[in-house]
Parts: structure tokens; sequence; C-alpha cells
């Protein structure tokens, strides 16, 4: 099982984003990061990039597309739910509205605050 460590520019414009999209507050949260847990056992963890050292892989793409190739997926129960609630607060973060794939599952696409794809699916 995955866990997710996104590398953020503003810690706190990602947590209200997040906490928007998941629908649930943070497990812990300081001034550097916040973690997302769910019952399945997964979490996100978001880390403001100040953290970073010179050394850090990381360091040199700060101001680069984030995540490229890399798209996150979120299973939620009501994807319809979902698009609405982040419709109403974040309409320019969606990329894509909601569409039934050709596998059968329902879905959208939305960018983060960095620039990060995430899919929200059935």
């Amino acid at each position: 099982m995955f866990h997710t460590e996104l590398f953020v520019g503003k810690l706190s414009a990602s947590v209200v984003f997040y906490r928007c999209l998941l629908g649930k507050g943070c497990a812990v949260h300081d001034e550097k990061s916040a973690l997302f847990k769910d019952d399945g056992g997964g979490a996100l963890l978001l880390t403001d990039e100040s953290v970073l050292d010179d050394n850090h892989y990381f360091t040199g793409m700060a101001e680069s597309k984030k995540g490229k190739g890399v798209e996150l997926v979120l299973p939620v129960p009501d994807v319809e739910r979902v698009f609405n609630k982040i419709n109403s607060i974040y309409p320019h973060s969606i990329e894509s509205n909601i569409t039934v794939r050709p596998w059968g599952k329902l879905d959208f696409r939305l960018v983060d605050p960095d620039g990060y794809y995430v899919r929200v699916t059935s």
C-alpha cells in the first residue's frame, strides 16, 4: 500500500483544499506538514517545500510543474457530491467534468493549488 507525500508551496492553501476535497480534517498538523488518514490505511502527507535542504532530489523542482506524469486517484462513495462541492468552492481547479469512463467508473479530474493532478472516482 502506498502512502503519498506532496511537497507544497503554501501549506495553508493546500490544507484547506484537501480538507474540502477529502471532507475531513487533518490527523496531525503543524507549521511544516499536515497528515490526512483514511479508514483503509491510506495517508496523504502535505509538507511545506521550505523543509527541503539543498541536497534533496526535489529542491531544483520547486518552481516546475509538480507531479509531472503522476495522477493521484481518490476513490469516493459519491463522486457527484464531491464534484458539486469542489465546483462551488474551486471551480477553476476542475480540469474535466464528471464522465462515465469506458471501464465503468464515474470520475472527474482537477488540479490542486500546486498543480498536482487528481482524479476523483467511484
